[in-house]
């Protein structure tokens, strides 16, 4: 499957027509996306259906300055593929997928992905993705930042602590919560001043609504 379309503006010389790669076996998918970067001036949209073809793409025509590849593209793993097209192409590979969680996104970037881009996003921000890509930037969309700043939150609360929040999500006072786990009120006292810190909370109602805010709880 091959598609292309010349379209969009960028962050190089306005002389300089940036080369994407599409690789999605769903032609539908890479249709719409060809044809909604259309109203986008100097970006030579191309498609392929497998890393394979893409791999023969950029042995044809040479190197692209940003190649999008679906994570759960057929007959290849997405981090094997994506290993593929860093060393053929040289760097400038990001994935592009509706189903990859921030765990896989991090695993890509630690392989060389120059990013994660979700096919949720809108077409103005898939341009602007494109193109900070394409200037050798990172691009990982914000529902994905907050992901991994609640991960990274959560995971600094110790086991206790998060008994604690729990407690707290649930209505408890601090010494309801110190008879739940058998502890002194002081000690429910630190782990709450301790939960709101790690948390960046003022108080511990505060602390409640950002835990259900990020589902911690």
């Amino acid at each position: 499957m091959r598609a292309r379309r010349m379209t969009g503006s960028t962050g190089h010389e306005d002389t300089e027509i940036l080369r994407v790669l599409l690789v999605d076996d769903h032609l539908l998918v890479s249709e719409v996306i060809i044809a909604a970067l259309g109203a986008m001036e100097r970006l030579d949209v191309g498609a392929v259906g497998s890393v394979d073809a893409a791999e023969e793409a950029i042995r044809s025509s040479g190197r692209h300055d940003v190649i999008l590849l679906d994570y759960d593209v057929p007959g290849m793993d997405g981090l094997k593929g994506l290993a593929r097209l860093l060393d053929l192409n040289g760097g400038g590979v990001a994935l592009f997928s509706g189903t990859a969680n921030w765990h896989v996104a991090e695993r890509a970037i630690k392989a060389g992905a120059r990013g994660f881009l979700p096919k949720t996003m809108s077409v103005k921000a898939l341009g602007h993705a494109i193109r900070l890509i394409a200037d050798g930037e990172l691009y990982l969309p914000p529902e994905m930042l907050l992901e991994q700043a609640n991960s990274q939150a959560e995971a600094e609360l110790k086991p206790r602590e998060l008994r604690v929040l729990g407690y707290l999500c649930e209505g408890l006072q601090n010494k309801e919560i110190g008879n739940e786990l058998q502890v002194d009120e002081t000690i429910v006292k630190m782990d709450v001043k301790s939960i709101c810190k790690k948390l960046g909370t003022r108080n511990r109602t505060h602390a409640v609504i950002e835990a259900i805010r990020r589902g911690i709880f």
